[in-house]
Formats: C-alpha cells, sequence, structure tokens
C-alpha cells in the first residue's frame, strides 16, 4: 500500500472519531496490582453501527509483534472469521480493510470543474 498523505490522515482519523463518538461499551476488563494500580486490558464498544470494536493494547495478543506499546483497534468480523489472520472472529481494524471507500475518495483526484451551461457561455 502506497502511504496515506498527512491531510489524507487527519480527516481519517476525524472519520474514526464519529466512529467511536457515542458506541456502548459492553465489555470491560480491569486488572488491578498489589500496589492497588488499576490498568485497561480490554474495552468493547458497540457502535452505532452496530459493528463490536474492542480497543486493547497491543503487546497484550498472543500473536502480538509490535516492538512499542500500542492501543490497537479489533474489529468483530464474523462472516470473515475463517481467515487465518483473524482470532475468533476478532481482527485489527486497517484502513485499506475497513475505510477503504474513505481512502479513495480522500486520495482521488480532484474532479475536473463542469463545462459551463450554454446559457453561462459568452
Amino acid at each position: 500500500m502506497d502511504p496515506i498523505p498527512k491531510d489524507a490522515q487527519r480527516q481519517l482519523e476525524h472519520l474514526i472519531e464519529e466512529d467511536l463518538r457515542g458506541a456502548t461499551i459492553t465489555s470491560f476488563t480491569a486488572n488491578v496490582d498489589e500496589h492497588g494500580r488499576i490498568t485497561v486490558e480490554e474495552i468493547i464498544l458497540r457502535r452505532q453501527d452496530r459493528k463490536e470494536v474492542s480497543l486493547g493494547l497491543a503487546g497484550m495478543r498472543p500473536d502480538g509483534t509490535r516492538t512499542e506499546p500500542a492501543i490497537v483497534m479489533d474489529i468483530y468480523d464474523s462472516p470473515k472469521a475463517r481467515r487465518s489472520w483473524t482470532i475468533g472472529g476478532w481482527r485489527e481494524m486497517t484502513i485499506p480493510e475497513d475505510y477503504a471507500d474513505d481512502l479513495k475518495e480522500l486520495t482521488a483526484p480532484p474532479c475536473p470543474p463542469d463545462p459551463p451551461e450554454p446559457w453561462d457561455r459568452e
């Protein structure tokens, strides 16, 4: 995949924020250590379009390969659960997979202007 231009990255971030705004928490896993520190393992949200999204630390997953900690978004994708990279129907969300149409629209060349109407011509 080609690099995503910075302006398109910011617009996609805004779209993702809008998708999560108003979501309902359906599951939450917290941990308390011996010093009383509270940490969050995972939060599962149901978006307004009824799709479930999980927020969790990338390094916490059995197949996690990230060298730096990052909170990642997974989506429950039951029709695609047979894919080898899904775990129980969950897969990491990506722009090419989950926001392809938005990316295409944001990175498309500008449309040429319509020709003037006959009555507007001089």
